[in-house]
C-alpha cells in the first residue's frame, strides 16, 4: 500500500510540468468554434481532465468535418492528456500518436516536437521509461534544429524524469540540471520551481532525504513569492513525503497545510491525493480509525470526480486499514471492489478502443463506398464517352457512305452521259465516214474541162460534186503557174515585190 501510495505522491506533480508550460500551436486558419473548443482545454486539461476530455473530443470532431488538420492535430494533444488523466493509456497513446502524425504531415516542427513530448510522457505513466526515452530524445532533436530553447528545457526535463523511471540517477540529474540553468536564463520562474521539485524527486528516489527536502524548498520558494497557490500545495505535498519518512507528526501538519490550499484552488485530484497521503501517515503513527476517516473521505472525492487510478488505491488502502483494525469482513469486501474497480480500468479502456476501432472502421466503410461509388461514376462516365465516341463513328460511317454512293451515282451518272456522247460522236462519226467513203471509188473525171459524171451519167463541175457529196465548200483562187500563164505582168511585179 505504501509503495501504491508514494507512487502518487512521486507521479501525479510530475510529467505535467514539461507540457504545462508550454504555448500549444494555435490554427490560425480554423473556425472560431474549433479553436475556442481546443483554448478551453488546454485551461483545464490540468484540473478537470474528464472536462478536457469531452472539450478535445469536440474539436476533434469539429476539426475533422472542416478538414482543419491543425485544429485536428492540437485536440488531439488534449485528447491525450484527457485520457492519461483516466489511466486509459493505450488511448491516450493512440491519440498521442495520432497528433504527432499530423503535426508531421503539416510540417509544424513545434507541433511535432510538442506531440512527442505528449507522447513520452504517457509512456512513462505506463511504466514503458525506454520508449519514453525515445519519444523524449526525438523531441529533443527537432527543438535542437530549431532553436527552441524554451521548448528544450522542457524536454531537459522529461529526459531527466524518465532516466529517473529507468533508475539512472546521474544521467537523470545531469538533464534536470540542464532544463533548470536554461530555465534559469530565460526567467522562466514558474518552470524553474518545477524542476527544483523534479531535481527533489530525483534525490528521494535515491534516498538522499536532505537534499530532496532541500530542493522542494527552493520550489516552494518560488512558488511562494509567484503566489501560486495550486504550485504550493503540491510542493507541500511533497515535503509530507520526505517528512513522513522520519518525523509522521510534522508530515501530518504538511499535508494538512496542502491539503486547506489544495480545497482552495478546487483541486479535487490533489486533494484526494493528499488525504490518502494523510491516511497513510495514520497507519504509521497506528491510529487506524484517523486513517480510516482520511481514506473514506478521499474514497468519497473519487466517486464525485473522474478518477478511476486513485479511486481503486482508495479501495485497497482501505481494505489494509480495516485489516489491521481486525475487521476482515469489511477488509475482504473492499478488496473485492478494488480487483474490481481495476478489472473496470481495463474494460473501460477495452470498450472505449472498440468504439474507436468501430468509428474507424464505420468511416473506412464510408470511404470505400464513396470510392466505389466515384468508380461507378468513372465507368458510367467512359460508357457514356464510349457510346458516344460509337454514335459518332457511326454517323462518320453513314455520312462516308452516303457520300460515296452519292459520289457513286454521279459517277454513274457522268459515265452514262460520257457513254451517251460517245455515242453521238460515234454516230456523227459514222455519219461522217459514210459520206467520206461516198468519194471512194473510181470517179469518172473529164481529162479536159475536169467535169465528174454522176451514178446518173450527168457531167458536173468537180465542186459542185464534191460539196454534193460532202461537208466541203469551195472558194476560188489561182495558183502560181496559172497566173504567170493568164497574168504574166501581175506574176512579174509579185516576184519583184517579193525579192525586195
Amino acid at each position: 500500500m505504501r509503495a501504491l501510495l508514494m507512487t502518487l505522491v512521486l507521479t501525479t506533480p510530475a510529467g505535467l510540468p514539461g507540457f504545462a508550460a508550454e504555448a500549444l500551436a494555435t490554427a490560425q486558419d480554423a473556425p472560431p468554434s474549433i479553436t475556442s473548443l481546443n483554448a478551453q482545454a488546454k485551461a483545464i486539461y490540468e484540473t478537470d481532465p474528464a472536462g478536457s476530455l469531452a472539450l478535445a473530443e469536440r474539436a476533434l470532431a469539429a476539426a475533422r468535418t472542416a478538414g482543419d488538420n491543425r485544429g485536428a492535430a492540437e485536440a488531439l494533444l488534449y485528447v491525450a492528456f484527457g485520457r492519461r488523466g483516466q489511466n486509459l493509456l493505450g488511448l491516450a497513446k493512440q491519440a498521442a500518436d495520432e497528433s504527432v502524425q499530423l503535426f508531421a504531415a503539416l510540417g509544424d516542427a513545434n507541433g511535432e516536437a510538442q506531440g512527442l513530448t505528449a507522447l513520452g510522457l504517457i509512456e512513462d505513466d505506463d511504466g514503458h521509461f525506454a520508449q519514453g526515452l525515445d519519444a523524449h530524445l526525438k523531441a529533443l532533436k527537432i527543438r535542437e534544429q530549431t532553436g527552441d530553447k524554451e521548448g528544450l528545457s522542457y524536454t531537459y526535463n522529461n529526459l531527466g524524469n524518465a532516466y529517473l523511471g529507468l533508475g539512472e540517477y546521474a544521467k537523470a540529474l545531469e538533464y534536470h540540471q540542464q532544463g533548470l540553468a536554461l530555465k534559469i536564463a530565460l526567467g522562466n520562474k514558474l518552470s524553474e520551481a518545477y524542476s527544483h521539485h523534479n531535481i527533489g524527486q530525483v534525490y528521494f528516489a535515491m534516498g538522499d532525504y536532505p537534499k530532496a527536502r532541500e530542493a522542494y524548498q527552493r520550489g516552494l520558494a518560488i512558488r511562494e513569492a509567484m503566489g501560486d497557490a495550486r504550485g504550493i500545495g503540491v510542493s507541500l505535498n511533497a515535503i509530507g513525503a520526505v517528512e513522513a519518512k522520519t518525523d509522521p507528526a510534522k508530515a501530518l501538519n504538511t499535508y494538512n497545510r496542502a491539503l486547506a490550499l489544495r480545497q482552495g484552488t478546487g483541486d479535487r485530484r490533489g486533494e484526494m491525493a493528499t488525504e490518502l497521503n494523510i491516511g497513510d501517515v495514520y497507519q504509521r503513527m497506528h491510529q487506524p480509525a484517523l486513517a480510516l476517516a482520511a481514506i473514506r473521505r478521499a474514497l468519497a472525492i473519487g466517486d464525485q470526480i473522474d478518477a478511476p487510478v486513485m479511486r481503486s488505491t482508495a479501495l485497497k488502502a482501505l481494505a489494509g486499514a480495516e485489516a489491521a483494525q481486525g475487521d476482515y469482513r469489511a477488509a475482504f469486501q473492499h478488496q473485492q471492489e478494488y480487483e474490481k474497480a481495476h478489472d473496470e480500468i481495463f474494460n473501460r479502456e477495452n470498450t472505449e478502443r472498440l468504439q474507436q476501432l468501430q468509428t474507424a472502421h464505420d468511416a473506412e466503410s464510408q470511404r470505400r463506398q464513396i470510392e466505389m461509388l466515384k468508380t461507378e461514376g468513372q465507368l458510367r462516365q467512359a460508357e457514356l464517352a464510349h457510346a458516344n465516341a460509337t454514335r459518332a463513328a457511326l454517323a462518320i460511317t453513314v455520312v462516308l457512305g452516303a457520300a460515296s454512293l452519292v459520289l457513286l451515282l454521279m459517277r454513274f451518272r457522268l459515265k452514262q452521259q460520257s457513254e451517251a456522247r460517245f455515242r453521238a460522236q460515234a454516230a456523227e462519226l459514222g455519219a461522217a465516214l459514210a459520206r467520206v467513203q461516198t468519194l471512194k471509188g473510181l470517179l469518172p473525171i473529164c481529162a479536159s474541162c475536169k467535169k465528174i459524171r454522176d451514178d446518173n451519167g450527168y457531167w458536173t463541175q468537180v465542186e459542185a460534186y464534191v460539196s454534193a457529196h460532202s461537208d466541203a465548200e469551195f472558194t476560188h483562187s489561182i495558183c502560181p503557174p496559172c497566173t504567170e500563164l493568164l497574168y504574166p505582168e501581175y506574176a512579174l511585179r509579185q516576184k519583184q515585190e517579193q525579192a525586195q
